[in-house]
């Protein structure tokens, strides 16, 4: 599989985020591969996951821990990574109806590292922002990591919404 064509997200935390927001940021989960070894260990997520996959409609597949590791970044996955498609978000100038009137909107300008992007997202989220405003900058490669280092909060749907300021509608995490 060739998997530049997804956003890879590693571990329960980081797919529970996506499943929950799964309509409010448009992000599809296509497929979810689980370490074929750790089916007794990670029960409990491999049922939610096939209650999920049926509800949803994605593929739960079971696979050797080498095909994991080809795919992944790190090794605190648990066993279970998920291929996602990328998240749209609005050009500011169409939101206006998005637009919680005297809300908390933050933009965010200068950082570079999909971690800190992540935790600044998390903090963000902590503090009860309505939207985050970004200008242009694809942070679809790194979508997975962003979504792990802000603990699923570039993803929830209760961390408010995402905007550019770019001219054409950007990707976010």
């Amino acid at each position: 599989m060739d998997t530049s064509q997804f956003n890879i997200f590693e571990g329960m935390t980081s797919i529970s985020a996506v499943i929950n927001s799964n309509e409010a940021n448009n992000r599809k989960i296509l497929k979810v591969i689980y370490d074929e070894t750790k089916e007794k260990s990670k029960y409990k997520e491999l049922a939610f996951l096939r209650h999920k996959s049926t509800e949803l409609g994605f593929e739960l597949v079971p696979v050797s821990a080498d095909e994991i590791d080809s795919v992944t970044i790190g090794n605190s996955h648990g066993g279970i990574v998920a291929f996602c498609s990328e998240r749209r978000i609005e050009r500011l100038d169409d939101s206006k109806n998005n637009i919680v009137k005297n809300g908390f909107y933050v933009m965010l300008e200068g950082i570079e590292d999909p971690y800190n992007f992540g935790y600044s997202l998390r903090s963000l989220y902590a503090a009860g922002v309505d939207g985050v405003i970004l200008n242009e900058r694809n942070w679809m490669g790194a979508a997975g990591v962003v979504s792990r280092a802000s603990a699923g909060a570039s993803v929830s749907s209760a961390s408010g919404s995402a905007f550019s300021l770019s001219s054409s509608n950007s990707s976010f995490p």
